[in-house]
């Protein structure tokens, strides 16, 4: 079994090949439920689904521990050096800065340059399943960043990257922006949201820069779960308030479009 870990590709593929079941395990489920109780309305159904797909990621999670604890052929990030302790909470402290610093920038060109949302409806479904079943907190702050990073970052990112030779800091420099920019279209793809495919990329850079700087998977897979769980937080505590203040953003940029307008025919 362990001779079979050692190919790092193997390992990296059997860790997809779970993510991939653990978003399609409950299809079959749904399914089911829908057959046998038809009287279900759809936001009932999706309800009464919620506690599979908690199960689902729990296993996958474990399995995914499991697989990355067997991983002995470590790739280029997990070879280089790692921090120590004192340097890997200051990493941290300063990632949650960093991704958030990257989300509301990215979110800014997204809304402003790109034109597209401001909400995510992949966030507000995920709130929404939150609020009608208190044991997606779990899923959502703690479980789904384990997963995604070891899948995002290790089965995806690290494997891109080293496809790259370390000769030079311009080799590494362009195997960091292609790893980062196939693991943030993927990591879209996955969340089926495609108006804030920017805000995934500039995410996806900023967790593999904490992890190629770090040589430590933790590091991302902590601060995920701090973001995952400010966002969470806040959305459940302030949701009417950031409500308002969405408005009253989306309204001072129509004005902010207009006044421009204005002032480009008077010139």
């Amino acid at each position: 079994m362990k001779k079979l870990f050692r190919n790092r590709q193997i390992n990296s593929a059997l860790i997809l090949l779970i993510f991939i079941g653990v978003q399609l395990a409950v299809i079959p489920v749904g399914i089911i439920m829908g057959f046998t109780t038809p009287e279900l309305s759809p936001e009932e159904l999706i309800t009464a689904i919620i506690p599979y797909q908690f199960i689902a990621f729990l296993i996958g999670t474990i399995l995914v521990i499991i697989i990355g604890g067997l991983h002995q052929n470590k790739n280029a990030i997990e070879r280089g050096p790692q921090t120590d302790i004192p340097v890997t909470l200051v990493w941290i402290v300063g990632g949650v800065i960093l991704a958030y610093a990257s989300q509301v920038i990215a979110g800014m060109i997204n809304v402003y340059i790109f034109g597209n949302p401001l909400e995510s409806q992949n966030t507000n479904e995920i709130i929404e399943m939150i609020e009608s079943m208190p044991l997606m907190i779990l899923v959502v702050v703690i479980l789904g960043p384990i997963i995604e990073e070891y899948v995002f970052r290790r089965a995806i990112f690290s494997e891109v990257y080293t496809l790259f030779p370390m000769k030079n800091k311009w080799y590494k420099i362009l195997g960091f922006l292609v790893a980062g920019l196939v693991s943030g279209l993927i990591f879209a793809v996955a969340h089926f949201d495609f108006t804030h495919i920017i805000i995934y990329l500039a995410m996806s850079y900023a967790f593999s820069f904490l992890y190629v700087m770090t040589g430590r998977l933790l590091v991302p897979v902590i601060i995920h779960i701090i973001m995952n769980g400010l966002v969470v937080g806040l959305q459940i505590l302030l949701g009417d308030r950031i409500e308002e203040l969405q408005q009253y953003e989306e309204t001072l940029g129509i004005i902010c479009l207009l006044y421009t307008s204005d002032a480009a025919d008077d010139s």
